[in-house]
Protein backbone atom coordinates (compact mmCIF):
# COMPACT_ATOMS: atom_id res chain seq x y z
CA UNK A 1 0.00 0.00 0.00
CA UNK A 2 1.45 3.45 -0.99
CA UNK A 3 -0.10 6.72 -0.24
CA UNK A 4 -0.08 8.29 -3.68
CA UNK A 5 -0.51 12.55 -2.66
CA UNK A 6 -2.45 14.82 -0.41
CA UNK A 7 -4.40 18.35 -0.68
CA UNK A 8 -6.67 19.84 1.35
CA UNK A 9 -9.44 18.11 2.26
CA UNK A 10 -8.19 14.86 0.04
CA UNK A 11 -5.72 12.04 -0.19
CA UNK A 12 -4.68 8.95 -2.57
CA UNK A 13 -4.30 6.38 -1.77
CA UNK A 14 -3.05 2.94 -4.62
CA UNK A 15 -4.23 5.58 -7.10
CA UNK A 16 -7.65 6.10 -5.76
CA UNK A 17 -8.90 9.24 -4.23
CA UNK A 18 -10.46 9.96 -1.43
CA UNK A 19 -12.27 13.46 0.03
CA UNK A 20 -12.18 12.66 3.31
CA UNK A 21 -10.34 12.13 6.60
CA UNK A 22 -9.23 8.20 6.47
CA UNK A 23 -8.43 5.07 8.84
CA UNK A 24 -6.03 2.63 7.29
CA UNK A 25 -6.21 -0.48 9.27
CA UNK A 26 -3.50 -2.77 10.38
CA UNK A 27 -4.58 -5.34 7.11
CA UNK A 28 -4.63 -2.45 4.74
CA UNK A 29 -8.67 -1.45 5.02
CA UNK A 30 -9.26 2.26 4.88
CA UNK A 31 -12.25 3.35 5.58
CA UNK A 32 -13.78 6.70 5.93
CA UNK A 33 -13.01 8.16 9.38
CA UNK A 34 -16.35 9.84 9.57
CA UNK A 35 -18.82 6.75 9.49
CA UNK A 36 -19.44 5.98 12.83
CA UNK A 37 -17.76 8.86 14.10
CA UNK A 38 -18.49 10.64 17.37
CA UNK A 39 -16.57 13.47 18.63
CA UNK A 40 -14.76 16.40 17.49
CA UNK A 41 -12.81 16.16 14.12
CA UNK A 42 -9.55 18.14 15.62
CA UNK A 43 -9.50 15.48 18.73
CA UNK A 44 -8.50 12.20 18.18
CA UNK A 45 -10.15 10.05 21.18
CA UNK A 46 -9.66 6.80 22.88
CA UNK A 47 -12.50 5.46 20.70
CA UNK A 48 -11.56 6.10 17.69
CA UNK A 49 -7.91 4.95 18.21
CA UNK A 50 -9.47 1.21 19.53
CA UNK A 51 -11.07 0.99 16.46
CA UNK A 52 -8.29 1.38 14.32
CA UNK A 53 -5.52 -0.13 15.87
CA UNK A 54 -6.68 -3.80 15.09
CA UNK A 55 -4.39 -6.85 16.15
CA UNK A 56 -1.04 -6.44 16.28
CA UNK A 57 -0.26 -2.84 15.68
CA UNK A 58 3.22 -1.70 16.87
CA UNK A 59 2.66 1.92 15.21
CA UNK A 60 -0.17 4.55 14.68
CA UNK A 61 0.53 7.08 12.36
CA UNK A 62 -1.77 10.48 12.92
CA UNK A 63 -1.78 12.43 9.90
CA UNK A 64 -2.51 15.75 12.16
CA UNK A 65 -3.72 17.55 9.30
CA UNK A 66 -2.08 20.22 6.58
CA UNK A 67 -0.93 22.09 9.20
CA UNK A 68 -1.09 20.27 11.96
CA UNK A 69 -4.18 21.08 14.05
CA UNK A 70 -6.07 18.15 14.98
CA UNK A 71 -4.80 17.17 18.15
CA UNK A 72 -4.49 13.14 20.79
CA UNK A 73 -6.70 13.50 23.57
CA UNK A 74 -4.54 12.44 26.81
CA UNK A 75 -7.13 9.06 27.35
CA UNK A 76 -6.44 8.07 23.58
CA UNK A 77 -2.01 8.40 24.37
CA UNK A 78 -2.74 6.89 27.85
CA UNK A 79 -4.08 3.80 25.98
CA UNK A 80 -2.01 3.34 23.88
CA UNK A 81 0.96 3.21 26.00
CA UNK A 82 -0.65 0.38 27.86
CA UNK A 83 -1.11 -1.18 24.24
CA UNK A 84 2.70 -0.66 23.89
CA UNK A 85 1.86 0.91 21.02
CA UNK A 86 4.24 3.66 19.14
CA UNK A 87 2.32 7.16 17.87
CA UNK A 88 4.15 9.01 15.74
CA UNK A 89 1.97 12.23 14.74
CA UNK A 90 2.83 14.97 12.56
CA UNK A 91 1.06 17.07 9.81
CA UNK A 92 -0.49 15.31 7.15
CA UNK A 93 2.03 15.68 4.41
CA UNK A 94 4.67 14.54 6.81
CA UNK A 95 2.95 11.40 7.89
CA UNK A 96 2.41 10.20 4.52
CA UNK A 97 5.86 10.28 4.12
CA UNK A 98 6.36 8.46 7.28
CA UNK A 99 3.86 5.88 6.75
CA UNK A 100 5.12 4.71 3.26
CA UNK A 101 9.12 4.20 4.61
CA UNK A 102 8.06 2.06 7.70
CA UNK A 103 8.31 -1.70 7.23
CA UNK A 104 6.15 -2.77 10.27
CA UNK A 105 2.96 -3.50 11.37
CA UNK A 106 0.89 -0.19 11.03
CA UNK A 107 -1.99 1.50 10.86
CA UNK A 108 -3.41 5.08 10.15
CA UNK A 109 -5.80 8.11 10.87
CA UNK A 110 -4.96 11.03 8.08
CA UNK A 111 -7.17 14.29 9.00
CA UNK A 112 -6.97 15.80 4.99
CA UNK A 113 -8.04 19.80 6.24
CA UNK A 114 -6.76 21.93 8.92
Amino acid sequence: MKIDGIGFGWISVNNVHYNHDIIISTDGKIKNRFEDFKGDSHILSKDEVEKVIGSGAEIIVVGTGQSGIMSISEQAKEFLAKQKIKIIAEPTPNAIKTYNSLAVKKCAIFHTTC
